[in-house]
């Protein structure tokens, strides 16, 4: 598919049925820029993840902004939470209230880098050992 190839950012917006599960494939990462940035805030079905996570790790795609996962909530030990081209949010991407409940998150994000920066602790640390 050309789109695929010739693509700067490649972003998903179709319903889940029978025809668009695994729709996004490895196949369709191998079409991909190796600089493209994948975002799906669709349904979490329509990317087969475990191919998602291959193309990040190999660095087939730049990266991904993902609001939908194959598996909700997303398991604690799935590895797109430990890559670093990858942007996770929880599934608010549709909310009514969304810039209101964004504006709040980054908010909350711009205030622990803050803190980081002045050699503080951050509020709410996550995925600690």
């Amino acid at each position: 598919m050309r789109l695929l190839s010739t693509s700067d950012i490649v972003s998903v917006h179709v319903p889940l049925n029978q025809q668009t599960k695994h729709l996004i494939n490895k196949a369709a990462f191998r079409k991909m820029k190796k600089t493209a940035l994948f975002i799906n805030t669709a349904r979490g079905g329509i990317v087969h993840e475990s191919d998602l996570i291959a193309a990040l790790k190999n660095k087939n795609i730049s990266g991904a902004c993902l609001d939908v996962f194959e598996s909700e909530p997303l398991p604690i030990d799935s590895e797109l939470r430990n890559l670093g081209n990858v942007i996770l949010t929880p599934h608010t991407a549709g909310m009514p209230d969304g810039r209101k409940f964004h504006k709040k998150r980054y908010d909350f994000f711009i205030k622990n880098i803050k803190r980081i920066e002045n050699g503080e602790e951050p509020v709410s640390k996550l995925n600690q050992l």
